[in-house]
């Protein structure tokens, strides 16, 4: 760490820079300008901006940056990294070329698995890289899963008090009113360790929407439309602009740029993105160069990923800016329209340029425990997915449809009639209709929740993935109940993964070993990897590849998001009114809410 004394001496030319970066123009997200000004850093942080000549000394590393822009390292304020499906080592290596500093995240499915041990080594594991984790443990952490916690009460304070930690995550008035006594007094338990409140407000407006900003809900990231992100920041929220494998919610960019609304409390997160969606398109680059294509300033586009951030995180003197005492984190920009990062100096390094990290970077012993969590009682077998109709029902039966569609939370319960074939209810993939199964993993109890979904566009075999950042259990879809078998069981010998089945053949797979959920492999292998299991899925089950792992994802994730959802139980309803949300059984036959 670098002594203050240190960088003092050499912002008074007293003593040498470590590096300059000399001849770019900086972008000063504080005043608006783009001025030309020259950087001198010593240690981890910046010491001078400005004139630094008087910094620079004869073992001075000078950095040329002549044509360029200088920016702060950019800022994700709300994901999930499970969905990433890479450990901290290898996505650090993954997104800082593309110029990301900050992640605020929770590991609540390692949490959820593991317990706060998990936790604290994904932040340990960070603190060894360039990429700054800021934690936000989620409420329902507490809860654990399938009724079992994985964080007690009194680790929960603890973890509150980890310098890591920024906020309490996911709170609304829903959280306010819980049944348990307990959990509802986190939000109070979290301010008094001086945390944020981060909000989780999808779809709230009016009367239930100023309750959850009065049970203390700073921020949201579910502004779906201009209206819902007009409303918010009338309250005085944080608007958390997101873009995802499971949602794009950047229009309202356009909205903000075309009516000149301050944007001093807009900013960006990805919240569930899959890596090979990251690899095509960037991280919060990508977000900055949209918000410019929308209409946003350049330089307004760069404060939303930097100081806007850094602001509501109260992380300022430590990020968003290049000014000096703050982490030395500059991102190099070709210009201001394509926002290309070329180059990311950390510290006193150039680490990384041209989209390739360029020192190595080795990655912890992860623990025995983080493998062999897939646990099934037994091989699952088609009959376990069978769905026996109803008796009198013929040729069809009137049947519970969980209507989900890719880029939307929401789902939708319908009630269609099915074929019946045996004296079972099946799929009906010429109709969109295809069966979904959520299979307990982690107790090896033999429980298969099964219902059947519309809008995901299989017409044949069947795919699922054993991450979900809910119960983290197995998540199938399938036309075949022997594919989806197979899908289960393949997952479970791979010990976690993603895999795709047709007529009984394996046509794609992505290990991911560590938890279930996380690859050991480089992040370009796993890349790769993914991007051969989507040109599988359109290819082989004429699945339309893009966000569809994150419905599924979404499909398994009770608790959170109405309308409907499956659950090793079976599937449930999430009523969601203006006082309480409920979670409850949804029958397959006869009346769609218990």
């Amino acid at each position: 760490m670098t002594d203050r004394a240190d960088l003092v001496a050499v912002a008074l030319g007293e003593a040498p820079a470590d590096l300059v970066i000399k001849g770019g123009r900086l972008v000063d997200v504080f005043t608006g300008e783009v001025r030309p000004a020259d950087v001198a850093v010593k240690g981890e942080r910046i010491a001078a901006v400005g004139d630094v000549e008087r910094c620079v000394g004869p073992r001075t590393h000078v950095v040329d940056a002549a044509g360029r822009y200088l920016a702060p390292g950019f800022i994700d304020t709300h994901i999930h990294v499970g969905a990433t499906s890479l450990p901290m080592t290898e996505l650090a290596r993954f997104l800082v070329p593309k110029g990301t500093q900050v992640l605020v995240t929770d590991f609540t499915e390692a949490g959820k698995m593991r317990g706060k041990a998990a936790m604290r080594f994904f932040l340990d594991e960070a603190a060894r890289t360039p990429l700054e984790a800021y934690f936000s443990p989620f409420y329902t952490t507490f809860l654990g899963i399938e009724g079992r916690a994985s964080a007690t009460l009194e680790e929960l304070e603890e973890m509150l008090a980890w310098p890591e930690t920024v906020e309490l995550r996911e709170w609304n008035v829903y959280a306010q009113r819980h049944p348990n006594e307990r959990l509802r007094g986190l939000a109070d338990l979290a301010r008094r360790h001086g945390k944020l409140v981060c909000g989780h407000l999808e779809g709230q407006a009016g009367a239930t929407l100023q309750a959850s900003v009065a049970a203390g809900a700073l921020s949201d990231h579910e502004a779906g439309s201009v209206e819902e992100a007009l409303e918010r920041l009338r309250l005085g929220l944080a608007v958390q602009v997101r873009f995802s494998s499971g949602a794009d919610d950047m229009r309202v960019l356009a909205a903000i740029a075309r009516h000149r609304v301050d944007s001093s409390n807009v900013m960006f997160a990805t919240d569930e993105e899959d890596i090979d969606d990251i690899a095509r398109l960037g991280h919060i680059d990508h977000r900055v160069r949209v918000a410019v294509e929308m209409g946003v300033p350049p330089v307004e586009a760069i404060r939303m990923a930097t100081l806007n951030a850094a602001t509501y995180l109260r992380k300022t003197a430590d990020v968003g800016s290049v000014t000096p005492g703050r982490l030395a984190f500059v991102n190099l920009l070709s210009d201001l329209r394509t926002l290309e990062v070329t180059e990311v100096i950390a510290g006193p390094r150039v680490v990384a340029r041209q989209g390739r990290y360029l020192e190595p970077l080795e990655a912890p012993a992860y623990p025995e425990s983080f493998r062999d969590t897939v646990r099934l009682k037994a091989p699952l077998t088609a009959a376990d997915l069978r769905v026996p109709a109803p008796a009198g029902s013929g040729d069809s039966a009137e049947t519970l449809v969980i209507e989900a569609r890719p880029f939307q939370v929401l789902t939708r319960a319908r009630r269609e009639r099915l074929p019946v074939a045996a004296g079972a209810v099946t799929a009906d993939p010429s109709r969109g209709v295809a069966k979904v199964a959520v299979v307990e993993r982690h107790f090896a109890t033999g429980k298969v929740g099964v219902a059947f979904v519309r809008g995901l566009g299989l017409r044949t075999g069947a795919f699922g993935s054993s991450y979900h950042p809910g119960p983290v259990h197995v998540g199938v879809v399938g036309a075949d109940d022997a594919d989806m078998a197979l899908v289960v069981n393949r997952i479970a010998e791979l010990q976690g993964g993603f895999v795709a089945v047709r007529d009984g053949r394996v046509v794609a797979e992505v290990p991911l070993p560590l938890l279930g959920f996380l690859s050991d492999r480089p992040a370009e292998a796993v890349v790769d990897a993914f991007r051969a299991a989507k040109s599988a899925l359109a290819s082989e089950l004429g699945v339309a590849p893009a966000g569809v792992f994150t419905t599924l994802a979404y499909l398994c994730m009770p608790g959170v998001l109405p309308e409907a959802r499956v659950t090793a139980d079976g599937p449930v309803m999430v009523e969601r009114g203006e006082k309480e949300l409920r979670v409850v059984p949804a029958p397959l036959f006869g009346s769609a809410r218990a």
